[in-house]
């Protein structure tokens, strides 16, 4: 894996779905308060415990926006899906072929 000298900028936001990873294994939780401006996150786990921690938390990954889209999709928001037609051609005939 390629190290990244940008920081990890996760903004994170109330209902938000969250992951965090523990010595233990990964507990899953949702976002119920913001403290700090953001700067840390009261999270509420799946098995009924609260704890805060800070956003730039390693171990805390976003699964699910309030919204409904995931970090991922949130990443490649700005990017549009690059087509080429000589490519999509050839596939469009090679898919003639088979039937």
């Amino acid at each position: 894996m390629v190290a990244s000298n940008n920081p990890k900028s996760t903004n994170y936001g109330v209902g938000d779905e969250i992951s965090y990873a523990f010595g233990s294994g990964i507990a899953y939780g949702e976002v119920t308060r913001l403290l700090e401006g953001g700067a840390a996150v009261e999270i509420l786990f799946e098995d009924g415990r609260r704890e805060i921690k800070k956003s730039r938390d390693g171990a805390l990954r976003l699964l699910r926006r309030a919204t409904g889209s995931s970090e991922l999709e949130e990443q490649h928001s700005d990017r549009n899906r690059l087509r080429d037609n000589d490519v999509s051609e050839v596939f469009r005939r090679d898919q003639k072929r088979r039937w």
